[in-house]
């Protein structure tokens, strides 16, 4: 029975300390709490209201080409037929034009001459190139001390030879030797280059040659069509083919709308020129800003480029203005503002900011959004423009810190 009533005692006791612990620890805590501030800021000076902004699922563009073949007619060149004409659906491998080759022949065997002066002129170098290889540099030319032997003079000296001169031979040193080879090198590497560029023209030529025709490269529409004399005189294409998916829409996207909207998302266009409605898919969005930037009711946003491939391009021309609707949906943002996320911390996938609660700071878990302008996020909830909230990442923001109201002009400096 003692035994047991010792170890009530000793249970109460330790009880009784560690409750005096913990109430001194609390007291000291809020004693410092009592003796430190926090400073608050009001978030309608930091943050803005999301009705501010503009409507960014509207963009504009015009319409690009992607592919196309342009066929010209050469000064030594004729044309027998144009087998096409404007507007014409053509398939891969369909003949578009034949050539009279009657003409051609001469200038295609001076081209094989010229490749083969060509072809020799870089054996010539490789020749050259081995020479010096083979070289020994001044350097390393071992020497040898002559015999002294008397001076002649007069008619008696002897005459040095033009012709034998040492030093109209004398050898590189090892730097200049290393840096011929190098030119030399270069040379023949360009030389190469340029003859098989020389030799595919040639045999690209030649098979033109053979039957005088020009071959569509991909399925697609004959845009334009003139005859061979005006394509002669104005140095313009006999006609061009562009590709059946070749038409683009370039536009611009903002940042705020970047999170929105992915490559292979559809939108949806209108043609003012056409009055046309259409599809299309985006191909890429660039990660590289466009230039400039716009600014709209004192609120900077930056844009970056978008390209958009027509589903049907019906109608559809170079140049043509496109007013493009991003199908993407948009995000609800009545009521709700933007706040950079320097004043808030992340918890996982929650945020949270520190706000003045009754002249306290209180852990405050916020809603946001998907869009973003900036480093600012959309806050959907738990947050108003009327509340005041503190820098979170300084030391003396904590909960239960009292609080004092202070102008951004304090923050910035």
């Amino acid at each position: 029975m003692n035994k047991a009533k010792k170890i009530i005692i000793i249970v109460l006791s330790c009880v009784v300390v560690l409750g005096g612990i913990y109430f001194a620890l609390r007291t000291l805590k809020q004693k410092n709490q009592n003796s430190k501030t926090a400073g608050v800021y009001a978030v309608s000076d930091i943050g803005y209201d999301a009705s501010d902004m503009w409507d960014n699922s509207t963009l504009s563009g015009n319409v690009t080409v992607n592919s196309e073949q342009k066929v010209y007619v050469g000064k030594t060149q004729s044309v027998s037929e144009i087998k096409v004409t404007e507007g014409q659906s053509v398939k891969a491998g369909d003949v578009l034009l034949v050539y009279d080759t009657t003409a051609n022949d001469l200038q295609l065997e001076l081209q094989r001459s010229e490749l083969e002066l060509s072809r020799v002129s870089i054996i010539d170098a490789q020749r050259e190139l081995e020479k010096l290889k083979a070289t020994t540099p001044l350097e390393d030319i071992p020497t040898t001390e002559a015999p002294a032997t008397p001076v002649a003079t007069g008619s008696d000296a002897p005459q040095p030879d033009p012709d034998t001169d040492p030093d109209a031979d004398t050898p590189p040193t090892r730097e200049e030797l290393k840096n011929q080879i190098a030119q030399k090198e270069q040379e023949i590497k360009t030389m190469q280059t340029q003859y098989e560029i020389a030799q595919v023209k040639l045999q690209m030529e030649e098979m033109q040659n053979a039957t005088g025709e020009v071959l569509a490269n991909f399925d697609g529409v004959v845009k334009s069509v003139i005859t061979a004399d005006e394509a002669a005189s104005s140095g313009d294409p006999v006609l061009v083919v562009s590709a059946a998916d070749g038409y683009l829409v370039e536009s611009q996207i903002g940042e705020l709308a970047m999170s929105t909207v992915k490559v292979g998302d559809t939108v949806s266009m209108y043609c003012y020129d056409t009055g046309m409605n259409y599809e299309g898919t985006i191909t890429e969005i660039s990660t590289f800003p466009a230039d400039g930037y716009t600014n709209y009711n004192g609120k900077v946003e930056t844009y970056y480029p978008i390209k958009i491939a027509l589903t049907d391009s019906t109608d559809v021309s170079q140049n043509m203005y496109m007013e493009i609707t991003l199908n993407s949906g948009s995000e609800d943002t009545s009521g709700g503002f933007y706040l950079s996320k320097a004043f808030m911390k992340q918890e996982g996938s929650n945020y949270y900011v520190m706000k003045d609660v009754d002249g306290r700071l209180k852990k405050t878990y916020i809603k946001v959004g998907n869009k973003t302008s900036g480093d600012a996020v959309l806050i959907l909830g738990g947050l108003t423009m009327q509340d005041y909230i503190a820098f979170p990442y300084l030391d003396e923001a904590v909960e239960g810190v009292k609080t004092v109201q202070k102008s951004t002009d304090d923050l910035y400096n």
